[in-house]
């Protein structure tokens, strides 16, 4: 059987000329974990619209279409007998709306379709069926909201109250909308860092249910964004309290804000950060566990953060190598990202 899938057109923008290529190294790697192997995965265009094409032996089982609806630029899903397409229903089961993460627009944002790719790259490495998310960096919560659609607990840090803030009125928001049963609570907290210095940070958490029968049942998700710094993250949660870490991190582009908290220089300097930073990262990931980030090349060459992932105990898996997603977004920055697990 021939299947075709058509890239999002809002993925298209994304990535511009490199857009075929960064969605067939993302069907690349999601075939590993289909329920037979795929092959001759390739473009093709049909129709005056581009297509991305792989041949399997077995028909696809839900779980596959579950999958295949969920990857970053599959905008539909068809199947090819004798020249001629047919739809195959997506079936993405998610526990909340894909509408979420595309409503909020702003200056700086992380792209929700990258963002996705990014998330569905962490959750295929993630061995534990239910992954608890941290985003390190998480702005105004794009990564907690496809974290959520997802059906993960997530959790997030972000040195600039104010789009914290706002995140904790967006998603309480959207759950009233959406009739979603839930609590929420505010609360302060500190501590004190590696060298000893106190802090203090400010902690929204929402817990969520679909239904009275699901929260009874104790099926809920849980949402927690902390107006704090990244650097504390040890001091702020459990040690090996979370399956998966995502963090998009600072290009050393200005989006034109007006004002910025005080730290906000030090988010300038992404290398300077992450050393600081990673040792509380890798304190509070499972063993097992995974980290994706993504950062400008300008910045940092590939080779030097792998390095410093090494130096901190992640490994770059092998199936990730030979696939890569990097690409230009404009005359400053030139993305890429990083897949690394922190061995058992």
């Amino acid at each position: 059987m021939t299947y075709c899938i058509m890239q999002s057109p809002r993925y298209l923008r994304v990535y511009l000329e490199r857009s075929g290529d960064i969605a067939i190294n993302e069907l690349i790697f999601a075939t590993q974990h289909l329920s037979g192997p795929a092959a001759d995965i390739r473009m093709a265009d049909i129709g005056g619209i581009p297509y991305i094409l792989f041949e399997k032996d077995e028909l696809l089982t839900s779980e596959d279409i579950q999958l295949l609806s969920r990857l970053s630029f599959a905008y539909a899903i068809f199947e090819m007998r004798s020249g001629l397409i047919a739809p195959v229903s997506r079936e993405c089961n998610y526990f909340i709306s894909e509408d979420i993460s595309a409503i909020l627009k702003y200056a700086g944002k992380t792209n929700e379709i990258f963002t996705r790719l990014m998330l569905n790259l962490a959750i295929a490495h993630c061995k534990d069926k239910t992954p608890r998310l941290l985003d390190l960096m998480a702005g105004k919560g794009t990564t907690l909201y496809e974290g959520l659609m997802q059906g993960l607990d997530v959790h997030g840090v972000e040195i600039d109250p104010k789009p914290v803030y706002e995140s904790f009125v967006y998603i309480k928001k959207h759950l009233e909308m959406a009739k979603y049963k839930h609590t929420s609570h505010t609360e302060k907290t500190g501590g004190a860092d590696e060298s000893g210095k106190k802090f203090t940070a400010t902690r929204y958490q929402v817990e969520m249910s679909r239904s009275k029968d699901e929260k009874r049942t104790g099926q809920t998700r849980n949402f927690e964004i902390i107006a704090g710094d990244t650097r504390h993250a040890g001091a702020l949660f459990k040690k090996n309290f979370f399956n998966i870490i995502v963090a998009d991190l600072p290009y050393g582009v200005h989006h034109g804000a007006k004002k910025k908290p005080k730290e906000a220089g030090l988010t300038r300097n992404a290398l300077g950060l992450i050393k600081e930073a990673m040792p509380g990262w890798v304190k509070v990931l499972k063993p097992g566990g995974v980290i994706v980030l993504a950062w400008n090349l300008f910045l940092i060459p590939r080779a030097e953060m792998e390095t410093l992932l090494g130096e901190n105990g992640i490994v770059v898996p092998e199936e990730m190598a030979g696939l890569d997603f990097s690409h230009r977004l404009d005359q400053a920055t030139h993305r890429d990202l990083i897949v690394g697990v922190y061995p058992r």
